[in-house]
């Protein structure tokens, strides 16, 4: 085979799977998140950030932590810049192994979105939080792939 066409065989092999080779395993049904990000984002819209980060570590081993409750001082701050939160979407997510998944967050704002990532692992009862993260600036969230 000539170079040029291995060349060309290659980019297309590349274009074809690239996205998928990028993405990991990928969950179809990522609309879906464990009740307690949803019962932490619907204490967020009804009583603020604190109410949400504690109801998102309850029963995980950052419950208690004063280092995860100083992340609602960040998500103030995204309020006090963007307005209020009124809602989120699942941007995606991601199955890293059986017990380990991680969900890519839009939080919508009056003025402006900010992005979420939430690490999650399934305990012996059912899933809990690991570690999260917020930032106005999605590069520094959601994954570099598209």
């Amino acid at each position: 085979m000539q170079p040029w066409r291995k060349l060309y065989a290659l980019a297309l092999l590349l274009l074809v799977l690239g996205p998928s080779l990028c993405a990991g395993s990928a969950d179809s049904d990522s609309d879906k998140v464990p009740k307690f990000i949803q019962a932490g984002m619907d204490a967020y819209k009804a009583e603020g950030p604190e109410a949400a980060i504690k109801a998102w570590i309850k029963g995980s081993a950052l419950e208690g932590s004063r280092d995860a409750l100083t992340q609602a001082n960040g998500l103030r701050q995204i309020g006090d810049y963007y307005g209020n939160y009124k809602a989120f979407e699942v941007s995606s997510s991601r199955t890293i192994s059986p017990s380990t998944r991680i969900f890519y967050l839009t939080l919508e704002f009056e003025k402006g979105p900010a992005f979420a990532k939430f690490v999650i692992y399934k305990a012996t009862e059912d899933w809990i939080l690991v570690s999260f993260n917020f930032n106005t600036k999605p590069e520094l969230i959601l994954p570099s792939c598209p």
